[in-house]
């Protein structure tokens, strides 16, 4: 065995043949061949052409140097097979006797002949590998689009007739067969000079100049356009594990490739594609992150600004490097195969309005507009502007030929944070009783920053655990509980958010009937939304709660903001009204905008009658322009606007429903109003034992006796105090008291007097029959 190896090694170096393997990864398609040292030492050059004859191709290479020392001292080779032909029998005979997968090197003498011509077919390999290598649908194209790619392949190569250049063997979607070349019979050098024709082909083709007739054009432009609507199915790459990003991801995609798959259509159509995007949405969300996936995978050269950045300290020096970052990423767009995106973070502070900004920011601002408006028409250069506060932004930027688009990103639904928390413990070891269901419920609001904070405070909470317990290895949910605490809720609403105490529906007696119309107004549209849907019912957009001062209106709320898991956000007149002309409308419409961006919400205006009362009661003037009737106006109109927004609730609370505005009082405003009505004996029995449940009661104490006439007329405050100062009491008598007694109550009843009067609830028997109840008369 050891004798046969040695006459096949003597055998080869006889006849300068050696062992064949495949190229490496990184020598794939680049038509490039690695050779010992003995071969590159003798009469081929490095980086020359050189045949390789096997016996079933022949392959054209460029001649380079392994390397690894330990293989350049063998007798092998590695080839590409970008270039290849069928090998003839003249030159299958010259291997005859050589071990299998043996090959012979010749070089290509110089100087090689540049080919005038070459005649070709184009076969393509569909699917994911035609758009990742060329980033269009080949048969969508346009014919010099289709040209273009083909000459990109061809360019620098060596190739005669009958050579197969690309396909699957070679890793490339595009398989072109050499069926002439000239000179003829020769092998040519393919330059930019080179004239390529396709030997069979649509009657769309255009070449030396024969043009389409009238019937052909006008199908051709009409495939064209209907091919401008990208789908993803037919030219988007496979979708980037983006959650909750996908419809933003498609529309940004769309538009920095309409340049790229389409750019000869684009310019024979006249179609000027969009210059601008500007991307807006809250902070954390994933701007950022989308366009650097949307630049790597659209293989696009990605210049980026930091708004503060551009600012100099010297005059024109912010104008000058804005115009250095323009210049930078139109240059890298100039070679005409790939897009450039020029991405501007933080626009706002870049661009403010010009009517608030200062001098050198007007400056930049026109700088900008300037530069956005002389970008070459129909290029390959986008501009994508990133900001949270879209209103902030110059008008003037925000029109066509400027920033054509705008895609909004919201906070991510339920669905969308399932999906983001999944995505985000997929490395992590997980405990059995995490539920990432029920953590996606509770982070209402949350975005992906604020979900991925929650994973990582989490791992690192797992990881204290561990240090204790070396046995401890995965993350358990009430790690993830933990995080939730620690976290403090959603970065969108922190400093609009209210703190709201713990309050079930239990912690409120009485008022059966009113809290069942509540849980149907929120709870509901949240629980049983394909029974709304299949039943065509949509939510209320607004709940009135109206009674007397001190019967529960405000801790009905805060058991609808603890128990629903919405965002829960407040409004009432001290922190709304503003001594600055337009601060106090601006505040109920970004109010609502958080609102709308955390859904779903609750907002709760408390004292309603205060915030917008009766029009004309303000001075005795009925002129609108108070700022109480401007206020109302805005909330009027925010109120409608609801309707496009899902899951918002409006939620307001008032002693005096006759000083409300009646425009607020229809329906599709405040589409349920519930009186909250003064507790009955029952009531009163239920509300004594809930503030008496952790009191250390004596044996005389009768819950039923207290509840009765001696409580006539007591609200659900009234008695919260009558219980606080029956407590007090007996720590007066004895500072280590240990029972609260029936003498206790009776005193804290002669200092606690009710609240209510007959003369108020004659008139809240009166706004109950002008409102109505909005309750049932039997909750069961």
């Amino acid at each position: 065995m050891q004798r046969h190896d040695n006459e096949c090694t003597d055998m080869m170096l006889s006849r300068g043949a050696l062992k064949l393997y495949p190229c490496s990864a990184d020598d794939r398609s680049t038509a490039r061949c690695r050779l010992p040292e003995s071969c590159l030492d003798g009469n081929i050059l490095v980086n020359g052409w050189v045949q390789i004859v096997t016996e079933a191709e022949v392959l054209y290479c460029r001649a380079w140097r392994f390397a690894t020392q330990c293989l350049a001292k063998g007798l092998v080779a590695q080839a590409d097979r970008s270039v290849r032909r069928p090998s003839t029998a003249a030159e299958r005979e010259l291997l005859s006797g050589l071990p299998e997968d043996t090959c012979l090197i010749q070089q290509i003498p110089d100087p090689l002949s540049p080919g005038t011509a070459i005649s070709f077919k184009v076969s393509v390999q569909t699917g994911s590998l035609e758009v990742d290598e060329l980033g269009f649908k080949y048969d969508s194209a346009s014919d010099a689009t289709k040209r273009q790619a083909v000459r990109g392949m061809l360019l620098g190569l060596v190739v005669s007739e009958g050579c197969i250049v690309g396909g699957e063997g070679a890793g490339r979607c595009l398989r072109v067969e050499i069926v002439r070349v000239e000179p003829p019979q020769t092998l040519v050098l393919v330059t930019e000079a080179t004239h390529l024709r396709f030997v069979s082909g649509k009657p769309a083709e255009i070449y030396g100049g024969v043009h389409l007739g009238d019937e052909d054009a006008t199908a051709a432009i009409t495939d064209s356009m209907q091919s401008l609507s990208l789908s993803p199915e037919t030219h988007q790459k496979p979708l980037p594990n983006l959650p909750g990003l996908e419809k933003a991801y498609r529309g940004l995609h769309e538009i920095v490739t309409y340049r790229l798959l389409y750019p000869d259509m684009i310019e024979k159509l006249g179609v000027d594609p969009p210059k601008g995007v500007l991307l807006h949405g809250p902070p954390g969300v994933g701007k950022t992150l989308l366009v650097t996936t949307i630049a790597r995978v659209c293989q696009a050269n990605l210049v980026t600004i930091h708004g503060p950045e551009i600012f100099g300290s010297y005059l024109g020096e912010s104008e000058e490097r804005l115009r250095a970052k323009f210049m930078e990423a139109q240059s890298k767009s100039e070679d005409g195969r790939t897009s450039s995106i020029l991405f501007i973070d933080e626009l706002d502070a870049l661009s403010p309005r010009r009517d608030s900004a200062r001098s050198h920011e007007n400056r930049v601002v026109a700088q900008l507009l300037t530069l956005m408006d002389g970008m070459v028409s129909r290029g390959r250069l986008v501009v994508i502007g990133a900001t949270n506060r879209p209103n902030a932004i110059d008008p003037a930027l925000r029109r066509p030929g400027r920033f054509d688009r705008e895609v909004a990103i919201d906070v991510p639904t339920e669905q969308a944070r399932l999906a983001i928390l999944t995505s985000l413990t997929s490395n992590m070891p997980l405990s059995d009783d995490v539920d990432l269901s029920r953590l996606a419920t509770a982070t209402n609001g949350y975005v992906g920053a604020d979900l991925s904070a929650l994973c990582r405070e989490a791992a690192l909470d797992a990881v204290r655990r561990s240090t204790n317990d070396p046995s401890f290895n995965v993350v358990p949910f009430a790690s993830f509980q933990k995080a939730l605490a620690s976290i403090g809720g959603p970065s969108t609403q922190r400093g609009a958010g209210v703190s709201v105490e713990r309050v079930k529906w239990d912690d409120v007696g009485g008022l059966d009937s009113v809290k069942l119309r509540l849980r149907q107004a929120v709870e509901w549209p949240l629980l049983y939304r394909k029974t709304y849907k299949r039943l065509g019912l949509k939510p209320p957009r607004g709940v009135l709660l109206y009674g007397p001062p001190g019967c529960s209106k405000t801790t009905l709320v805060k058991v609808i903001a603890a128990t629903s898991g919405a965002t829960f956000l407040s409004l009432n007149g001290a922190a709304l009204y503003s001594p600055f002309v337009g601060d106090s409308e601006q505040a109920i419409r970004t109010t609502f905008q958080r609102a709308r961006s955390g859904a779903p919400s609750i907002i709760f205006f408390d004292e309603v009658d205060a915030i917008v009362g009766k029009r004309g009661l303000g001075g005795g003037e009925d002129k609108g322009d108070t700022v109480q009737a401007r206020v109302l106006s805005t909330l009027l109109n925010e109120m409608d606007g609801v309707e496009s927004a899902k899951d918002v609730l409006i939620v307001g609370a008032t002693n005096r429903p006759d000083m409300i505005d009646a425009a607020l009082m229809r329906p599709g405003r405040f589409d349920r109003v519930l009186y909250v009505l003064p507790p009955d004996r029952q009531a009163r029995r239920e509300i004594l034992q809930i503030y008496t449940r952790s009191m250390a009661l004596a044996t005389d104490v009768d819950l039923d006796y207290l509840s009765g006439s001696l409580t006539e007329r007591y609200t659900g405050a009234d008695l919260k105090a009558v219980c606080r100062e029956a407590a007090m009491e007996a720590l007066r008598g004895m500072r280590e008291a240990d029972f609260v007694t029936r003498e206790h109550f009776m005193a804290a009843l002669d200092v606690v007097k009710p609240t209510l009067s007959t003369e108020m609830l004659v008139q809240y028997a009166i706004f109950a029959k002008r409102f109505g109840t909005g309750v049932l008369d039997n909750p069961a």
